[in-house]
């Protein structure tokens, strides 16, 4: 017991990092996120690390793999963000109006949604059907 209480002393020491959590269609935990300063740190259901993120502050984000391999790019500007592959070439777009993100896949096809409410966000795929969400 002694031993927890200085363990949870040193912990609220440190500063949290933000944190998401994923859920499937049927609420079950399937990943989460930790963001500490420009990075943000990817993992699985089982808290297995899965890849991260390395974001600017021009809107660019950088995405690796768990081994560290480059896997793509996200750039934003204004309310659009347009993403690459590792080679460079575009392979979608997410649109936000308002509280809603439109995602379009390559070659301009609407592939899903995302509506936030409060710390939440409800994915949706291209036939309005619940695949999701998020919470902080």
């Amino acid at each position: 017991m002694k031993y927890a209480l200085i363990l949870m002393a040193a912990l609220m020491a440190i500063p949290a990092a933000q944190a998401d959590r994923f859920y499937g269609p049927n609420g079950s935990n399937v990943g989460r996120t930790e963001r500490s300063g420009n990075t943000t740190r990817y993992y699985d259901r089982s808290g297995s690390y899965i890849g991260s993120a390395q974001h600017d502050s021009n809107g660019n984000t950088r995405y690796y793999d768990r081994s560290g391999s480059y896997v793509g790019s996200s750039s934003r500007s204004g309310d659009t963000t347009r993403y690459y592959d590792r080679t460079g070439s575009y392979s979608g777009s997410a649109s936000r109006s308002g509280n809603t993100t439109r995602y379009y896949d390559r070659s301009g096809s609407y592939s899903g949604s995302a509506t936030e409410s409060g710390n939440d966000t409800r994915y949706y795929n291209r036939n309005g059907s619940y695949a999701g969400s998020r919470s902080r």
